[in-house]
Parts: C-alpha cells; structure tokens; sequence
C-alpha cells in the first residue's frame, strides 16, 4: 500500500533547508557591503560636473571645479525586477485591515522565470576638473560597491513545500541559477575632452582599479524532490563560487573544507582591502554632436575593464546528491518537536555537500554601460530629450528608456523631470534639482520618485507602497571662474549654448 506523504513534513523541510541557503546568502550580502546608482535623469544635467562621469566628452563651462571628500557625490540605487513591497505584501479585511500578510499567489504571478535584486553605491573621495587652453581635464578617486542577488521563480515552491495541492502529487523544486556577485572596488581616473572640430567633441577616460572584496557565484544548481514511495527528500546541489575576502578554512581528514571563519576577516584592513594586489583597468568615451543650433547627438560607455583578483582567493567547487529517507523520516510524524529532526537533516546535507577549495587568481569584469540619446531645445531654457541605457554583465543584456524635460530659467537653477521605463515597470517618474553656479552648487537628482509608503503594523520602517527601484544622487561642489565672460567665451569656444542640458538616446 502506497504511503501517503505528510505534506506538512514536507513543507517544513524545504523551508528549512530553503532558509540555510536564503541565511547564507544575505550573510555574504551583509559582509561584501554592497549598494550604488543609475544616473539615467542625471544625463540631461550637464550643468552638474559629475555628468562627465557618464559622458567623458562633456565640457563643464566654469574655469574650475572641487570635489570634497564624500559630500559631493554620493549615488545609492536599490532596483528589483521582480516585484514591489504591495505584489508580496498585502492587508488583511474587516478587523485584520491593520494586518499585513505575505501573498505568495500574487508573488508566484509576477515573478519571471529569473529576476534580479541589485543594489549600488558609489562615494566619490576627491576629485577636480579643470578647462585648460583648449581641453577640460579631470581627475577623481571614487569608492563603487555592487551587489547583484539572481533568483528563480521557484523560490515561490516553497509556500506549499514542494507540493501540488490540486494533484496531491510532489513538484520538483529547482533553484538553479540563484547566486550572488558582490564586489567593493576603489578607482582612480583621469579624463580628457576636447573640441576637435566645430561641433563635434571627444572625451575618453582612463581608471586603474584597486579590488577591495568580492564574491561571485560562477555556477548554481541546486534541486530538491519530494520521493513519494517510499516517502524521501532529495536534494542534489552542484556550484562553482569565487572569493576574494580574508577568511579562515577548516578542512575535514579527506582534505575538503567543512568550515569558514570570518573572526579575524578585519585584523588587517589596509593590507587585506586596500594594499592588496588586486588591480584592474577600465576605460570611459563619449562623443557629443550637434546636428544644428539647436539639437545634439550624444553617444558614450563606461566601465570597459576588468579586475583581477589575487589576494585572499578561494575558489569552492561542490557537489553532491543526498537522500532522506525511511525510518528517520516515520519518526518524524509522532515526533511533537521537530527541531531535532530539522537539524540532523540540516547537518546531513551539508555533510554531503563538502566543498573543496583552491587559491587560484581569477578574472571578474566590469558592468559595461552603453548610453545613446538626442535632445532638442523646443523653447528657450527649455529642452527635451530620450535616452536609453543598457548594461552589458556576465552575457546578459539589461535596456532600459528615459524621455525628459529640463528646464534652466537662470544660470543657477535647473530642474528636470523624466519617465523612465525599467525594471519590468513602465510607471516610474524621477526629478531633477540644482541649485548654484558661483562658488558652490547643490543638486539632487533620482530616477523614481515613489509616492506611496506604507508601514508594517507596530514598525517604524517605511516602504515604497510598489515601487521597485530607489535611486539618488545628491552631492555639493564648489566651482571657480562661472562668471558671464568665461560662459561667453565657451560659446564661442563651442559653438554651442552651453546652458543647454543634451540627452543621451
């Protein structure tokens, strides 16, 4: 006689073995420190010296400007192409209105077959830009973190175990191609632009990269089956995974690593984070054209480069099959505290999964983006323009759309307001604001501007209501010779109104 499978059994195991793998991703996420930005509105405020970051070939019209340490450019995006907070998140009805539960049918329709959470924050340390005769250089150290998590739409599995209530049958559960790529990086550049004939300008930076820390999952399988007769759990895990982060390896009798301690991760932060030998390179061009008076043509990319990771490696490869099965998994129906039962089963399967580890060096390379766009002034101070954005990573392909007006009544205030198609959503609204042109400036710009939050009931932590991205960028310069002669001067220098804020296609 076919023994029926306890559901609950099941559910609970997956949930369990789920959770390690979901713990020990957001523990590597929380040591690698990763957050940084999208500047798609950015790329109209040619007034902000910063726009030379995405467009080596723009010419900033004052004699000089100073970045100061940190506060003149901070850039934090957080984007998530699968769902927003209310696509997961929803309130309860009647007396539970305050209630917040997890909709995992909901989720289970929005999540595609593979979706990204990525995070990014780049600090800019020290820099300065300067026209001298006939070029405009610039030179800047600058901090960059990015964390990018993949996950499967499978993950949703987990909400009934690996059950099909409807069929009263188990579902294999595939987590393949989740995995994680954190990296923190310091980078030192010089660009140069130039006017190389009548309206046609040219820019290229160079930056030699320091690698600070990283992590990448090379390759992920990880497949987890629900045996009905006899009743069992298989789990069968292969991965290839890279790291660059001083850690401590213990190593079983059979020479695999069986443990990774991270107690004295931090005893040597220069030596290990900075000092390090991890080098790299990478290079910035842009081009800006005007096609009349009144309409330019911007082409550029950045972060062509790669850094190669030498200090502190260890390169795990594992794999394993491991089944549970028989009287073990009998007694855990008359069995009132499962904790014991979990946990045998936890410690079995990471027994089988022993990883082994090398030191050799490796090769990790830059987000490539690629930007394009064209701008008209359709009024006087005013200007409109598209653009896209596509980052180039690990053979994927990721486009995305900004249409924008900007708006500069005086020389020293801007505004900007965009729409931006990204991130599986086709709703997102940013805004842009500077403030100064002599002696100092502020500005703030984003790229979605949510106007919604909501709260879990008894928390103080506000959420976008469904937003899926948050960006930001703010900082405050100071800039030297912007007065009205040197602004003539770049216009005849141009040929161009350099009050004029072009768009990238």
């Amino acid at each position: 006689m076919r023994k029926p499978v306890n559901k609950p059994l099941a559910a609970a195991i997956l949930r369990r073995t789920f959770a390690g793998f979901s713990l020990a991703v957001v523990f590597l996420v929380l040591l690698s420190g990763k957050t940084a930005a999208q500047d798609n509105t950015m790329y109209f405020f040619h007034g902000i010296p910063q726009a030379n970051q995405l467009n080596p070939a723009i010419i900033f019209p004052c004699k000089i400007y100073v970045e100061l340490p940190v506060i003149s450019s901070v850039k934090l995006n957080i984007r998530n192409t699968g769902f927003g907070f209310h696509d997961a998140v929803h309130t309860g009805t009647g007396t539970q209105g305050n209630t917040y539960y997890l909709d995992l049918s909901s989720l289970e329709k929005k999540l595609s077959r593979m979706n990204y959470l990525r995070t990014d924050m780049d600090i800019d340390l020290l820099g300065f830009g300067l026209n001298l005769k006939d070029w405009f250089i610039t030179f800047g150290i600058a901090n960059h973190t990015e964390l990018r998590i993949a996950y499967p739409d499978d993950v949703v599995s987990v909400k009934d175990g690996n059950w099909l209530v409807d069929d009263e049958r188990a579902n294999p559960v595939s987590f393949n191609g989740m995995g994680i790529d954190a990296t923190n990086w310091y980078s030192i550049g010089i660009s140069v632009a130039r006017e190389v004939r009548e309206g046609l300008k040219l820019g290229l930076r160079v930056k030699y990269i320091q690698g600070a820390a990283n992590i990448n999952t090379r390759s992920s399988r990880l497949e987890l089956n629900t045996i009905t007769s006899p009743i069992a759990l298989e789990a069968e895990m292969k991965y290839r995974l890279n790291a660059s982060f001083p850690v401590s390896l213990g190593y079983a009798s059979n020479g695999l690593v069986n443990s990774v301690s991270f107690e004295d991760s931090f005893n040597n932060i220069p030596g290990d984070f900075i000092f390090n030998g991890n080098r790299g390179v990478s290079i910035d061009a842009g081009t800006i054209y005007d096609l009349d008076e009144k309409t330019q043509v911007a082409i550029s990319f950045t972060d062509l480069g790669f850094i190669w990771w030498r200090k502190n490696v260890n390169n795990f490869n594992a794999s394993g099959k491991y089944t549970f099965s028989g009287i073990n998994l009998d007694e855990y129906q008359s069995d009132p505290d499962p904790d014991d039962f979990l946990q045998a089963l936890e410690d079995s399967l990471l027994q089988a999964l022993t990883a082994e580890g090398t030191v050799k060096s490796y090769l990790t390379f830059m987000s490539m983006k690629v930007f394009g766009g064209i701008s008209r002034e359709i009024m006087p101070n005013l200007q409109a323009g598209i653009m896209t954005r596509t980052e180039i990573y690990d053979m994927r392909v990721r486009p995305s759309l900004t249409m924008s007006l900007n708006y500069k009544p005086i020389p020293a205030l801007a505004a900007s307001i965009s729409y931006t198609v990204m991130n599986n959503k086709l709703n997102q609204v940013g805004a842009g604001l500077m403030l100064g042109n002599r002696g100092a400036q502020f500005y703030l710009v984003t790229d979605n501007i949510p106007v919604r939050f909501t709260r879990y009931s008894g928390s103080s932590w506000m959420w976008p209501y469904n937003a899926r991205m948050i960006s930001l960028r703010f900082g405050f310069n100071l800039m030297f010779g912007c007065n009205e002669r040197d602004d003539k001067q770049q216009l005849r220098k141009s040929g161009t109104n350099t009050k004029l804020c072009p768009a990238y296609w």
